[in-house]
């Protein structure tokens, strides 16, 4: 029983060791474009819509083998929905901003702190209003690289911004209604893998990313939206010193 206990403890340390010490992904610097092709649902008091859309994500990585800022943005974008009996044909636009600087605690895994902002602005044809807020907060990022045969990478991620802060603005199309401010709060959450391609210029990803939004109003903890959607990303990455 005793050799069995040893044998079982030696096994393990193995197994420990071929996951935390094993070669890492090489990791450079770069600046990125993805391009992001998502389908998902907007639901809030009314009801839900379902919408589709392709948008560009800007990418930057800049630092050393263990510590590195990683940058992430998507310029506002429209992103169309279709048409509800009470909105009539809303159209978010929609603007996002990530930047975390990461540590690489082992040699496959990294763990950043930053931090979110969020912009969208949708106009509401049927009710003569235009909503736009803006949020941010802190961001918690864990990233997880490991190479494979054939000069190719796997590469995984999930970042979450917990709390958002913010406000959404009302302006009334009406000429009468003064605009209306609500406190608002949110949380965020997104994941995403790919396999990665060496490329003569840099690396070429193509993988899956999925997100998830929802908000509610600070002064009466009423739920304001939820967003979610998933979809597939290619994404070209140029090294730089």
């Amino acid at each position: 029983m005793y050799g069995r206990a040893i044998g079982s403890s030696v096994l393990a340390a193995a197994l420990v060791t071929s996951c935390f010490a094993a070669a890492q992904a090489r990791e450079t610097n770069y600046l990125g474009l993805q391009l992001f092709a998502v389908a998902g649902v907007h639901k809030d008091v009314v009801g839900t819509q379902y919408g589709a859309g392709i948008g560009p994500l800007l990418q930057a990585r800049l630092g050393g083998r263990r510590l590195a800022f990683r940058f992430e943005g998507i310029p506002v974008v429209a992103i169309p929905q279709r048409a509800s009996a009470y909105y009539g044909q809303a159209t978010p636009s929609i603007g996002i901003f990530n930047a975390t600087l990461g540590y690489r605690v082992v040699p496959r895994v990294s763990f950043g702190v930053g931090e979110t902002v969020i912009n969208q602005r949708t106009p509401l044809p049927n009710l003569q209003q235009v909503v736009s807020s803006r949020l941010a907060g802190f961001r918690y990022a864990l990233r997880y690289t490991e190479p494979l045969r054939g000069r190719r990478t796997l590469e995984a991620n999930l970042g979450a911004a917990p709390t958002l802060w913010g406000s959404d603005v009302y302006v009334y199309g009406n000429g009468v209604t003064p605009p209306t401010v609500k406190a608002e709060q949110a949380a965020e959450i997104d994941a995403s893998v790919a396999i990665g391609l060496q490329r003569s210029y840099g690396e070429m990803l193509v993988g899956l990313r999925a997100l998830n939004f929802s908000a509610k109003y600070t002064a009466t903890g009423i739920a304001g939206d939820r967003n979610a959607g998933v979809g597939l990303f290619v994404e070209f990455r140029k090294a730089i010193p």
